[in-house]
């Protein structure tokens, strides 16, 4: 009698427990999650003026290779070498970033010429960066949005450089911090 009682007591709870499933699975959970968005204006990083070196004399080979710097005020200076500049028409490239103002931000440029091989250690200069505060490497962007970043570059001449018109880019990239 008493292995029946198990039995009845153990059917039972079986029948209990299937109605209490059943009526968890009738029933309906929720939950929620925060959510968040940050909206800013539109960025655009726009080239204002394109670089240009002017022209440059290569060295003879008597005193070696001869390095071309363009400043951010469009001025060609030379250094080391016998080679020269020309008097022409020089210019840094100019680039206007616009977007959320106090935005932190740290540029970037890499400077490349083609046929690759004959100007060497090339070089973007560091810009000189206006309507932001910072002396850089990372900069804030003034309360009106908008900066304009001033480029230079150099590159060394040898006396064995081909004589011919090089072009290239200089390819800018905005980190935001």
């Amino acid at each position: 009698m008493k292995l029946r009682n198990v039995l009845i007591a153990a059917g039972s709870a079986l029948a209990l427990s299937t109605l209490a499933t059943a009526a968890f699975a009738a029933g309906t959970l929720n939950a929620s999650a925060v959510s968040s968005v940050i909206v800013v204006s539109p960025t655009t990083l726009t080239k204002t003026q394109d670089m240009n070196f002017g022209t440059v004399v290569r060295p003879s080979g008597a005193n070696g290779n001869t390095t071309f710097i363009l400043d951010t005020a469009n001025n060609v200076t030379k250094s080391g070498g016998d080679g020269s500049v020309v008097a022409s028409t020089t210019t840094s490239a100019k680039f206007s970033l616009v977007t959320t103002p106090g935005i932190s931000f740290t540029p970037s440029a890499v400077l490349s010429f083609a046929p690759a091989g004959q100007l060497i250690n090339i070089a973007a200069g560091t810009p000189l960066v206006t309507g932001a505060t910072g002396a850089g490497p990372t900069f804030n962007l003034a309360a009106n949005g908008t900066a304009m970043l001033s480029y230079g570059g150099q590159f060394d001449v040898t006396p064995t450089t081909v004589p011919q018109t090089y072009t290239g880019t200089l390819a800018v990239t905005i980190t935001y911090n």
